[in-house]
């Protein structure tokens, strides 16, 4: 096999276990082992991240009035010195009819951009100024690294069957107009144009509903915008009507987005009811994740429907941690982030808005502010803008949402993992980084296996926010023999940055397995589509279930040396791999063991470059041991064969015939066939096919000498 050196962003996995890789590692029973490795990427958009975000509205709408402020919160949110996010979802406003007067938060009362009279439509560009003025800076603030998405909450009060934006009379049924879906999409494409060519924002995407199918939103609320669509026609409705209006405009390149359901199980629901022609139309699926928890299942319907996948919204007023006092919200958002992205494999992860809460003795527009928050206690949003100071007061929870933000960057590659850990690599810089959070009351120590990258660097400077710190230089931390061995602090989140970082290698001569010569034992409970067959059709979605003691075997027709041997555990149960064993064979009989699975692998393909024995034979084997497991990771009654893929890569070798002294007639071993054969040859009525084999004194003469010899040496060894 050829290895080509290639930077490779990729992955893997995180694991309870005893620390231990390829034969090195530091044994340390109490630390968690996190292993990454170069070959597993996130599932989604090849695994390129794009980015951190927050929607702009309700709080953009609450502070653009200030240049002041709303300077202070770009820079505090996208600037540089601040989070450094680069996605904001733009709220473009139905507008509620002007006689309303029901929504009392001071920012969720949304301006729209039309006004009607007596079925007259006429457009005010100079509404909605203050989420403008914001948006603006926040673009300057970020850079090229910026991306606008629009949204809509609801569509204009003219266009609903209620007359209000904030929802219907029945809130389990459209408020849409089933006249006005063509006119809400105009709607929508008319503002986006303008922003684009008035105002400059280049759009990347949009989505026309936000929380669709749910009944939270009703005439008269005292809270938001809001409109319910059902889903499958009245959506799959909506959004073709959406894709000809921006195609209308010449912004057929903007994607539609979809469909931001609250809940992740909901949102798979959504878009399997969508009609062929919308789906087709959706260029990527957002989710919501205040419900539902089928991560995977919706990450798999992305990868299934070649789409895109974001986490578009979440946020909420919990906590974790210990006794963690104002860490603790901060904790509970690290926690959340780190579910979110390595369940959905999400692209960009993007908090609801970054600012919930307002202090204000005034007021604004005759509305009463919400007030200071006990920032030890749970509580919406990152920080609280106080318009009486002119300034905005930052939380923990600010501060550990930088930990991820200001170092995991658009570009950059996401590594799988899993437990409290986040990574991601940077090719094009050589740079690796990992985010841990640890929500005991006391230490936390982790062994960070990188062993199967190709480089690392000899140190990981750590960054790490705490009670006592904020973005904090934490110092820096050796990396032994491709190990990196860290004890986190108590209630706390910590970013550490590797500089000089290689991915892996690129693994080609891939030995083709004949299915028919697979065999193994019987599968959990018989289960035919479970079979060991599953360990060699290249799919990871599918897999071996075997038993205890359970093995499987490819029978590869030829000799092969091998170079690598990569394998992919059974998705949720990795941790059963833990003291499997690949062994391989000449004949099929003798057995040389090549590798043991010493710790919990990565959730996707794992590579073995360096073997224990002689990486030659025909056959190979993986096999699980017999009996009830020792290990803390695996606490199964016994071991089960389970494994979802195995690839095997080598060339073929020539086998030279190992010779055997009195092997004269050429089978590769010695028995009384080779005496009846030497002494036909003596006798002048045979041919030795190894004449050499029964030269047994060395002399160089084939003669009766030897044929004595060969009976003694075949009698002594009978």
């Amino acid at each position: 096999m050829k290895l080509f050196a290639r930077a490779v962003a990729v992955v893997l996995t995180a694991a309870v276990a005893v620390p231990s890789f390829g034969g090195t590692g530091v044994r340390a029973d109490a630390a968690t082992t996190v292993t990454l490795s170069p070959y597993s990427v996130y599932d989604i958009n090849d695994g390129k991240f794009e980015g951190w975000g927050t929607s702009l509205c309700w709080w953009a709408n609450r502070v653009g009035y200030s240049d002041s402020l709303a300077q202070k919160a770009a820079d505090t949110f996208y600037g540089e010195d601040g989070l450094r996010l680069n996605i904001a979802r733009f709220n473009i406003g139905g507008g509620d009819d002007p006689k309303h007067d029901h929504i009392t938060r001071t920012d969720s009362n949304m301006p729209g951009y039309t006004k009607y009279n007596n079925g007259n439509v006429t457009y005010d560009w100079n509404a909605d100024a203050n989420q403008r003025n914001v948006l603006q800076r926040c673009i300057k603030a970020a850079g090229d690294d910026m991306i606008v998405e629009m949204f809509s909450n609801s569509p204009p009060y003219y266009m609903t069957n209620s007359g209000c934006s904030s929802g219907g009379r029945d809130p389990g049924k459209n408020n849409l107009k089933d006249d006005c879906y063509d006119d809400f999409a105009n709607y929508l494409a008319e503002v986006s144009y303008h922003y684009k060519t008035e105002w400059g924002v280049d759009i990347q995407s949009i989505t026309p509903t936000n929380e669709p199918y749910t009944n939270f939103w009703g005439y008269g609320s005292a809270k938001q915008e809001g409109c319910h669509f059902d889903i499958g026609n009245s959506e799959s409705k909506i959004i073709l009507e959406l894709q000809r209006a921006m195609k209308a405009k010449g912004m057929d390149d903007v994607i539609i987005s979809a469909s931001d359901e609250t809940s992740i199980d909901t949102q798979i629901d959504a878009f399997k009811a969508l009609s062929g022609d919308a789906k087709k139309a959706v260029g990527r699926i957002d989710t919501h994740t205040y419900g539902g928890s089928k991560r995977s299942e919706l990450r798999q319907l992305a990868v299934d429907s070649g789409k895109n996948l974001w986490m578009s919204e979440v946020d909420g007023n919990g906590t974790a941690g210990t006794n963690a006092g104002a860490m603790a919200p901060g904790l509970w958002l690290s926690e959340r982030i780190t579910a979110d992205c390595n369940g959905l494999n999400a692209s960009a992860w993007i908090l609801w808005q970054v600012i919930d809460k307002h202090v204000c003795a005034a007021g604004y527009n005759g509305k009463k502010d919400s007030g200071m928050v006990d920032m030890t206690k749970g509580f919406w949003g990152t920080a609280v803008a106080d318009h009486d100071q002119n300034t905005i007061v930052l939380s923990k929870k600010y501060y550990c949402f930088g930990q991820y933000t200001r170092y995991i960057r658009p570009g950059m590659t996401m590594l799988k993992s899993s437990g409290s850990t986040m990574a991601a690599f940077d090719e094009k810089n050589g740079q690796l980084v990992i985010v841990s959070y640890n929500t005991s009351a006391g230490k936390s120590d982790i062994n960070y296996n990188l062993s199967q990258f190709s480089k690392v660097g000899t140190s990981a400077k750590a960054i790490r926010t705490s009670n006592t710190e904020n973005w904090a230089d934490a110092g820096s931390y050796t990396i032994n023999n491709g190990v990196l061995s860290v004890s986190l602090e108590p209630n706390s989140v910590t970013t550490f940055i590797i500089d000089g970082v290689k991915g892996g290698v690129e693994f080609t001569d891939k030995i083709d397995v004949d299915l028919s010569k697979v065999t193994g034992s019987a599968p959990w409970k018989d289960d035919t589509n479970n079979d060991c067959k599953k360990a060699f059709d290249g799919k990871t979605s599918t897999f071996f279930d075997g038993l205890g003691n359970g093995w499987v075997q490819a029978d590869l027709g030829d000799t092969y040396e091998l170079s690598a041997i990569g394998y992919a555990p059974r998705s949720g149960f990795e941790y059963r791999c833990t003291a499997g064993k690949f062994s391989i064979s000449v004949d099929g009989e003798n057995w040389t063991d090549l590798y043991t699975i010493d710790s919990v692998p990565s959730s996707g393909m794992n590579y073995i470059t360096k073997f224990d024995g002689e990486a030659v034979g025909r056959y190979v084997r993986y096999q699980t041991p017999d009996g009830t497991p020792d290990s803390s990771v695996n606490k199964d009654n016994s071991y089960c064969a389970n494994i979802a893929e195995i690839a095997l890569y080598g060339e073929k070798k020539e086998v030279v015939p190992k010779e055997v002294l009195g092997d004269v007639d050429g089978d590769g071993s010695f028995k009384v066939n080779d005496i009846v054969l030497m002494q036909k040859y003596l006798l002048g009525s045979g041919t030795l096919v190894k004449w050499k084999n029964g030269d047994f004194d060395g002399d160089g003469i084939i003669d009766m000498f030897d044929l004595v010899l060969m009976r003694k040496h075949l009698i002594a060894n009978s």
